[in-house]
């Protein structure tokens, strides 16, 4: 939580609210504004927690996720939403006098954004509750919102297709499974630790000039480290670039962004590295933020409460170029 206050009025709502202790109810209507509760009930007897709970997952799911800080964001009004993208432009000709000019028209299709519910559960003894409302709040936050960001990160760049991300297909499968030649530089190395800079460089070369000016390196934390940072450090001059990008570290000089869902060790033929600007190349429609629902009823059995967490997003990755043309991001394979 942002502040201590909002995490004691989530654990005070929590204990007051949900375990029906009196004193904790009292303070939460003394101190919090009674137009902030939520109190609608579903038919399982499931309430919503108050909004400061959900806000706090919200925004942990965008600080730990690497899409929804660097793809295209696109909020959705309905489940479905299409996207115009430019397939090709106009053509110039050259003419002599009083010739006539040839016409060319511009092509167009649409990319489908159509949202998946992901959803994370958990269920708490409410003697932990009772005894660490607040610190249990926190956690049950932080634990949702790294659960959510992962299956976000996972179906964006490494999603096969399947049911285990929502039919996603993300940017790193493409690159291994379709024709995109163009945009690909196959490294001769076998492992992580012997790529050179000319690789990278090779890659770089790639990228057309449109896609240069927000252009970055997306890779692991242990790719970066085992490659890109050793590789820096053994080439005189390049221990400055790395000091002076403590927060965001350069290769190449391009900023390098890190991703936890791209592979940390590679075999033949699969992504290490990819470069360019994301946010041309992938749509993150975003139909419904995070919502939170608690019921103690569910597992009243086992004297447990049950937190479950609700998001409704798709992913869509529509220009990565093809055989004859690069995209706006290339990759290292």
């Amino acid at each position: 939580f942002e502040t201590r206050d909002h995490a004691e009025a989530c654990g005070r709502w929590i204990r007051g609210y949900l375990l029906g202790h009196a004193e904790d109810r009292a303070w939460y209507e003394s101190n919090v504004e009674k137009r902030a509760l939520s109190s609608n009930d579903n038919a399982k007897g499931g309430v919503l927690v108050p909004e400061a709970f959900a806000a706090t997952v919200i925004r942990l799911v965008d600080e730990y996720s690497a899409i929804p800080q660097q793809a295209n964001v696109i909020p959705m009004s309905s489940n479905t939403l299409y996207i115009p993208r430019r397939t090709s432009g106009n053509t110039a000709y050259f003419v002599s006098d009083n010739s006539e000019t040839t016409a060319s028209d511009m092509g167009f299709d649409n990319v489908m954004l159509s949202t998946k519910d992901c959803r994370v559960a958990t269920r708490v003894p409410n003697s932990l509750i009772a005894d660490s409302a607040v610190d249990l709040a926190s956690l049950v936050a932080q634990e949702f919102a790294l659960s959510l960001s992962k299956k976000i990160d996972d179906a964006g760049f490494a999603g096969d297709g399947t049911s285990t991300h929502g039919g996603i297909r993300g940017i790193q499968w493409k690159f291994e499974n379709e024709t995109l030649t163009a945009g690909v530089h196959n490294s001769s190395q076998t492992l992580v630790s012997g790529l050179t800079v000319d690789d990278f460089l090779t890659a770089v070369s790639k990228l057309p000039s449109y896609a240069r000016n927000r252009a970055n390196w997306y890779v692991t934390p242990q790719m970066y480290a085992l490659s890109m940072q050793s590789l820096a450090l053994s080439s005189p001059g390049s221990a400055a670039e790395l000091m002076n990008g403590v927060n965001i570290p350069r290769f190449c000089g391009y900023p390098v962004l890190f991703n936890n869902s791209m592979r940390t060790s590679a075999s033949t033929d699969q992504v290490v590295a990819l470069f360019g600007d994301l946010s041309l190349s992938t749509h993150y429609g975003l139909r419904r933020n995070v919502a939170i629902r608690a019921s103690t009823d569910r597992y009243i059995e086992f004297d447990q409460t049950y937190f479950q967490a609700t998001c409704a997003f798709d992913i869509v990755t529509s220009d990565v170029g093809d055989a004859s043309t690069a995209g706006p991001v290339v990759a290292l394979i």
